[in-house]
C-alpha cells in the first residue's frame, strides 16, 4: 500500500465533495483565511478535528501558533499551491477536518423552528440556506436528496454553518416530518409557495412549533406535498418579478418565522 501523502485533501479541489483519509474517514475542507481561523476555533475547543492546515509560507507564519493540537501545518509557495488545488488560489489558508458524527436523530423531535427541504439540486443555494439558518436562529435543517453538506463549495458558501446548525440528512423527509409534527399537538407545518391561497408573509403569523418547507429550485414543491402541509406563505412580488432564488426567499421567510413566533 502507498504511503499517505499529506497533500492529497487539497488536491483538485474545483468540484470536490468530502475526501477520504486513512485514519480519520470522512474529511472536508475549509478554505480562506476567515473560514479556516473559525475552524480553527472550533478546533481549539474541541468540537472539531482538524487534520491539517494547508498555508503558502506567509500565512502559515500567522496561524502556526493558532492551530489545534495534532493538526499538521502544510506550507508551499502560492503558485504551486494554486497548481495543486486546481484553480488560482489566493486566500493563503486550506484547512482539513473530519467530518463530525450527525446529530442524533431523536434530537429533531425538539426542534421548534425547523427548515425542511426535501430536495435541492445546487451546492450554493444549499450554502447560503444553512448559513441563513444558523444566522437567524433556526433549530436545524432536515434535508432530504441533494447536493452533500461537506462538499466545498457548499462549506464555503455556507461560512462555517455546516458546522454550528444541526443537519439531520435522511432519504425520506417527508415521513421523518410527520414524526415530527406528530410529536407534540399544535406543531405546523408550511409550505413556501407561491399558490392561490397563501398567505402573505407580513401577515403570517407561524405556530410556536413550526416547520417550514421549501421545495427544489426549479419546480417547488408538488401538490402532492403541498397536500401534506397545513398552510402555504409566500413573499409577494413586485416590478413584474414572479420568484426570487430559494436561497433568498428562505432567508425572508426564516426572519419573519423566527421573529413572528409566539
Amino acid at each position: 500500500m502507498l504511503a499517505f501523502d499529506p497533500w492529497d485533501p487539497f488536491r483538485d479541489l474545483r468540484f470536490a465533495g468530502s475526501r477520504e483519509h486513512p485514519e480519520h474517514g470522512t474529511c472536508f475542507i475549509a478554505e480562506g483565511r476567515i473560514l479556516v481561523e473559525d475552524l480553527l476555533v472550533a478546533g481549539r475547543a474541541g468540537r472539531l478535528k482538524v487534520i491539517s492546515v494547508a498555508a503558502t509560507t506567509t500565512a502559515a507564519l500567522e496561524v502556526r501558533d493558532r492551530l489545534p493540537a495534532g493538526t499538521e501545518l502544510l506550507t508551499m509557495e502560492p503558485a504551486a499551491l494554486s497548481e495543486l488545488a486546481g484553480f488560482p488560489f489566493h486566500r493563503g489558508l486550506m484547512a482539513c477536518a473530519q467530518v463530525p458524527a450527525p446529530p442524533p436523530a431523536e434530537a429533531l423531535n425538539h426542534a421548534r423552528r425547523l427548515l425542511v427541504l426535501p430536495r435541492l439540486y445546487d451546492s450554493e443555494n444549499l450554502g447560503l440556506l444553512l448559513r441563513s439558518a444558523a444566522a437567524l436562529g433556526m433549530d436545524g435543517v432536515l434535508a432530504g436528496p441533494g447536493p452533500g453538506q461537506w462538499t466545498r463549495r457548499t462549506v464555503r458558501v455556507s461560512m462555517g454553518a455546516v458546522w454550528r446548525i444541526p443537519v439531520w440528512r435522511v432519504e425520506d423527509p417527508w415521513a421523518r416530518l410527520l414524526d415530527w409534527r406528530a410529536a407534540e399537538p399544535g406543531s405546523e407545518v408550511v409550505a413556501a409557495a407561491l399558490t392561490k391561497t397563501a398567505e402573505d408573509v407580513r401577515r403570517w403569523r407561524p405556530a410556536d412549533r413550526c416547520a417550514l418547507v421549501m421545495g427544489p429550485e426549479d419546480t417547488g414543491l408538488e401538490a402532492a406535498h403541498l397536500a401534506r402541509c397545513d398552510r402555504a406563505v409566500a413573499i409577494a412580488m413586485a416590478s413584474g418579478m414572479d420568484s426570487l432564488n430559494v436561497a433568498a426567499a428562505g432567508a425572508i421567510l426564516m426572519y419573519a418565522m423566527v421573529q413572528g413566533g409566539g
